[in-house]
């Protein structure tokens, strides 16, 4: 009954080492995440598994030296796969946290995604602090799409991304709510600066292709002047986005 016991033991932790390798070439595979956490567990666990293997032969082959080797595996085994959870402890919070990263990116751009910029209304919003929020809206994507194909259209979306994140800097956040169209949040200071930064916006994204006479379309709307709640919010920004589109004011129409 007790050499049973041993084998069970020894099965047991034979288990626990090959999910451990399968565990370790998923999240490489799937996740594309690296880590020596599971070097130094499957060491320690692989250490245990030497251990219990030679116990469960203890009562054929019977030395001093065997029972020595055990006690050395089991006692190292036992430290380095403690050192391994406390590794995986601080691994899981980064893995967690990249995909919290991720839940609120937009994987083309790179900017927020709409569930990001919620978050991102939520701390102004809590703070009562004021702040602008401005609409965009890439004209002629659909020219765009048809003339040069989607992967041309996608670079002309990243470029514009990348201007809007240059242009604000430190001074707000962006986002990505569809599938031309950009919203940002601003730290309001005044009028003045919004307008500017607007301008600026229209300017730059129209030299990406400059040749097609493209452009873009804002509208903007204050907290808490034009409303308290981000639907309000946007309802008056798309408003304001629609007259510029409307009425051809962008600046280079």
């Amino acid at each position: 009954m007790y050499e049973i016991e041993k084998i069970i033991v020894f099965l047991f932790v034979v288990i626990l080492l090959l999910y451990m390798i399968r565990l370790s070439f998923f999240t490489r595979r799937e996740w594309g995440l690296e880590t020596h956490t599971f070097k130094v567990l499957f060491i320690g666990v692989l250490l245990i598994t030497i251990a219990t293997f030679f116990d469960m032969l203890s009562p054929m082959i019977n030395t001093k030296f065997i029972h020595i080797f055990m006690k050395i595996c089991f006692t190292l085994g036992a430290v380095v796969y403690i050192v391994g959870i406390i590794l995986w402890s601080d691994y899981t919070k980064k893995v967690i946290k990249k995909f919290e990263e991720l839940a609120i990116r937009d994987p083309m751009t790179g900017v927020f995604n709409r569930k990001g910029m919620e978050k991102v209304y939520k701390v102004f919003f809590e703070e009562n602090s004021p702040f602008c929020l401005v609409i965009c809206d890439l004209d002629k994507m659909k020219e765009i799409n048809d003339e040069y194909g989607h992967l041309e259209g996608d670079k002309y979306i990243v470029g514009t991304s990348k201007i809007i994140l240059d242009i604000i800097k430190g001074k707000g956040y962006v986002g990505r709510i569809g599938g031309d169209e950009f919203v940002i949040i601003l730290e309001y200071e005044d009028i003045q600066q919004i307008q500017e930064i607007i301008f600026t916006i229209k300017q730059s994204v129209h030299e990406i292709l400059h040749e097609k006479n493209t452009g873009i379309s804002l509208g903007y709307s204050l907290f808490p002047n034009d409303g308290d709640t981000l639907e309000d919010l946007i309802k008056v920004a798309d408003e304001r986005m629609y007259n510029d589109k409307g009425s051809r004011k962008n600046y280079f129409k």
